[in-house]
């Protein structure tokens, strides 16, 4: 049940408060507190709150619009409802003026006045309730948005900025004013030279065609520094036939210039590995040769096992060298969505696949989002099949299969398989016959976009090896690409 409605009913005729408070108590939607005069209504407006304030105009001291205005002056938005006699329209324009919600003439059948007074009463103190929960909500969504470190913004396909935060001027040093006031021409005429196109072509398709925009670029600020932001925005109605986007753009210099620092960084160590490996490689070579001299010199049969090992130990080496060459590029680039089928043919035909068939089921347009050299994930799989896959190998198969969570990619073949033993070790660095790196690579590539590989088969029918692709990061082109 809802709360009555607490009434302040000022009147300098007793009878007719005694009246009125019978009247509107009856109903059980207000209670009254009478005062017979304004200054004794303020001093019960000084200790007690109440949700609207009934009074008379004629009063001796104080009349009811000096009531009306000190009451706004003091005690705010209270619902003021004027009660007058007929035939004083100037009283009523008065009362209006000065912020009176409702106005009542008196002289006709208490009753009716009362049921109207009461009807008023109610509606007042409703749009007052609904213009202070409004005005809460402005205040709650301003101190969000003043809040939020990032500029938000709504614009028009006509250029017309329609909203943008405080942040600006914080983040661009433009105050909110001077962005409406020259539109998007300020802003157009501060991006750099070399991303206005960029900026363009993605606001043209935003309205055009309803793209989202969303990109990085360079702003001049308004003492000249330059920042790098990141935009992005979405159409989000049409009234008129003017489209309106809200948007959100922060600050990214800070991080740009670490990724910028780190790109370089990177480069530089991978020259430098890239330098080390060469001149390791070409000492090797060196090694190898004198090797090869001393043992055809020497003639003690005795040293030909310890050649052996040196030779064995300088194969070991340069196979790490390659390794390391193949593990650097891993992650340097960014992941993108790759065609599944297309990669398997062309891993297949690098392979030396011999009288090997290759069945490639999987479906056209099977896209994952993976490293790019998920390519390298089927080529190792193709070679450690015909390493290892014996003397009863005669066919690959790749084919998927979708669920609720994931997609998984099946590679199995019909060789001899892999022993339980080996399986505990199949994706350590360094086990195998031969570099021992070829399946490690192809873990670490594939979990790179949380891609895992497991290797499900029974020894002496064949490997298996299933590749999971979670949700997100695999797609059938058309559907959605």
């Amino acid at each position: 049940m809802a709360a009555a409605i607490r009434i302040l009913f000022v009147d300098d005729e007793p009878a007719l408060l005694d009246i009125g408070k019978v009247i509107l108590e009856q109903s059980g939607d207000f209670t009254v507190t009478t005062a017979t005069s304004a200054p004794e209504a303020i001093r019960l407006l000084g200790k007690e709150q109440f949700d609207a304030i009934i009074s008379d105009y004629e009063m001796p001291g104080m009349n009811g619009i000096q009531f009306l205005v000190l009451v706004r002056t003091r005690f705010g938005l209270i619902p003021f409802i004027l009660l007058t006699g007929r035939g004083r329209e100037d009283v009523v324009i008065q009362a209006i003026n000065r912020g009176a919600d409702f106005y009542l003439r008196k002289g006709g059948d208490p009753k009716e006045e009362f049921a109207e007074l009461a009807h008023k009463i109610k509606k007042a103190v409703e749009s007052r309730q609904a213009e202070r929960a409004l005005l809460e909500s402005e205040a709650k969504f301003c101190s969000l948005i003043e809040s939020i470190p990032d500029v938000i913004w709504t614009t028009a396909s006509d250029g017309r900025t329609v909203f943008i935060s405080p942040r600006v001027e914080t983040v661009c040093g433009f105050t909110p004013e001077e962005i409406y006031r020259g539109g998007d021409t300020v802003w157009l005429g501060r991006i750099h030279p070399d991303d206005v196109e960029p900026v363009k072509e993605q606001f043209r398709a935003l309205f055009e065609r309803k793209n989202l925009f969303d990109i990085e670029y360079r702003i001049q600020r308004k003492d000249q520094s330059w920042i790098w932001v990141h935009d992005r925005a979405l159409t989000t109605y049409e009234k008129n036939g003017i489209w309106y986007a809200d948007g959100i753009f922060a600050d990214v210099t800070g991080r740009k210039l670490a990724k910028d620092a780190l790109t370089a960084a990177n480069k530089k160590l991978t020259l430098l590995s890239s330098i080390t490996r060469h001149d390791i490689n070409n000492q090797l070579m060196v090694l190898q040769g004198y090797l090869s001299i001393l043992k055809k010199k020497q003639s003690d049969p005795t040293l030909s096992n310890y050649f052996e090992q040196a030779g064995t130990a300088t194969k070991r080496i340069s196979a790490v060298i390659r390794f390391t060459k193949e593990y650097e590029s891993i992650g340097v680039n960014t992941p993108a969505w790759q065609d599944c089928r297309t990669l398997v043919d062309t891993a297949a035909k690098q392979a030396p696949l011999g009288q090997v068939i290759v069945k490639n089921d999987l479906s056209p347009g099977t896209e994952v989002f993976a490293d790019l050299l998920f390519e390298g994930v089927f080529y190792n799989l193709f070679d450690n099949t015909l390493r290892y896959g014996g003397d009863q190998l005669k066919t690959i198969r790749i084919s998927s299969q979708e669920s609720d969570a994931s997609l998984t990619i099946i590679y199995e073949d019909d060789g001899v398989g892999i022993t339980a033993e080996d399986k505990k070790h199949l994706f350590t660095h360094g086990f195998g016959k031969n570099t021992g790196i070829g399946l490690f690579l192809a873990r670490e590539i594939l979990s790179i976009t949380g891609i895992a590989i497991t290797e499900n088969g029974i020894p002496g029918k064949g490997a298996r090896f299933e590749i999971t692709v979670p949700n997100g990061t695999w797609r059938t082109a058309g559907n959605g690409a």
